[in-house]
């Protein structure tokens, strides 16, 4: 069993909903049951081959439904905290906060950017709650991880004060493993080969 991986997904469904999109996707994950948000968290690596083979990349880099929406990404990758925030509605982009260690928000201009007010007004945390995050966002010399939970408390989210690969994701109350169909992984497989083997092809012709 592992330990809580560097990153979590909360969405805004109810857990059997969210278990069903679990299930079609290729992270095998725990799922946490709550009154407002349902969490989940990488249980092990993907069940697809490379380049789709890093749980943390596949979880939040996949979109969410907008029946599951809003929904919120963080990730504590070393020095650096990322938040990947999805708003309501069908059109809705998915928006990137970045944090860096010694350096503080980060901008990324290849990724559409999320403020701390948006990133709050998501959470449901209101004007105090962007006021708070964005106090959570100096530049200093925390990791990734701290800098995560310090964002789950300033919004009052789930996860706040677990600090993330520091406990067992499968001790969380209520934390049930939700495995992918392998079906679902199967015909991903199979669409990614043929894709593959068709670029091969249109590269060999030119």
């Amino acid at each position: 069993m592992l330990s809580a991986p560097p990153a979590l997904l909360l969405l805004r469904g109810d857990a059997d909903s969210v278990a069903a999109w679990a299930r079609t996707g290729l992270v095998p994950t725990w799922l946490v049951p709550g009154s407002d948000w349902t969490l989940l968290v990488p249980a092990g690596p993907t069940a697809s081959a490379a380049p789709y083979d890093d749980p943390v990349s596949v979880l939040c880099g996949r979109p969410t439904p907008a029946r599951l929406r809003p929904s919120l990404c963080l990730v504590a990758d070393g020095p650096r905290a990322v938040v990947v925030v999805h708003e309501r509605g069908r059109r809705a982009e998915p928006r990137w906060l970045v944090w860096t260690q010694d350096v503080g928000r980060t901008r990324t201009p290849e990724l559409p950017a999320a403020s701390p007010r948006l990133v709050a007004a998501v959470a449901g945390a209101g004007p105090r709650g962007a006021e708070a995050l964005a106090a959570t966002l100096f530049a200093d010399s925390r990791s990734g991880t701290d800098v995560v939970d310090d964002v789950l408390r300033a919004l009052a989210l789930p996860g706040a004060g677990l600090p993330l690969g520091a406990v067992r994701a499968a001790d969380l109350p209520g934390a049930v493993r939700v495995d992918p169909d392998p079906e679902a992984v199967t015909r991903f497989d199979t669409f990614v080969a043929t894709e593959a083997h068709l670029a091969a092809q249109l590269g060999e012709d030119r």
